[in-house]
């Protein structure tokens, strides 16, 4: 039972960490920079399996991470006028974060009912 538990807080987990990366790319995606270095790093999610059936994930560097887009207004304009604005496409980080909210709702239903039922076995058995 409680590997059925740690399986489903593993899924948690990795919903929380898409959940956040999806947020940290939405917050930063009106920023800018010089071009070259100076804006925002969007992040990917990669999960994967883990021997015990659970999942593990880990932060990557969005590619490319930045797009040059013109704004001469912009401090860090260079003589071109251009600007680095992160790599953030908002609809693909909306959903992403709608997919991590499913994700963690069925993760916390399956913990529930795996508790549940350890729970009926140690009244049945004590």
């Amino acid at each position: 039972m409680s590997n059925a538990m740690s399986i489903a807080a593993s899924g948690m987990q990795a919903a929380s960490v898409r959940l956040g990366a999806a947020a940290s790319n939405i917050v930063n995606s009106n920023s800018d920079g010089a071009p070259g270095s100076g804006a925002y790093h969007p992040v990917s999610v990669s999960q994967s399996a883990t021997p015990d059936g659970g999942v593990s994930t880990s932060l990557q560097p969005a590619t490319p991470s930045t797009l040059l887009a013109y704004d001469p207004s912009s401090p860090y304009a260079n003589v071109q006028g251009m600007v680095a604005k992160p790599n953030v496409e908002m609809a693909t980080e909306i959903v992403d974060m709608k997919q991590a909210q499913s994700d963690f709702r069925a993760s916390l239903l399956a913990y529930k009912a795996s508790s549940q039922m350890f729970k009926t076995l140690l009244d049945a058995t004590a």
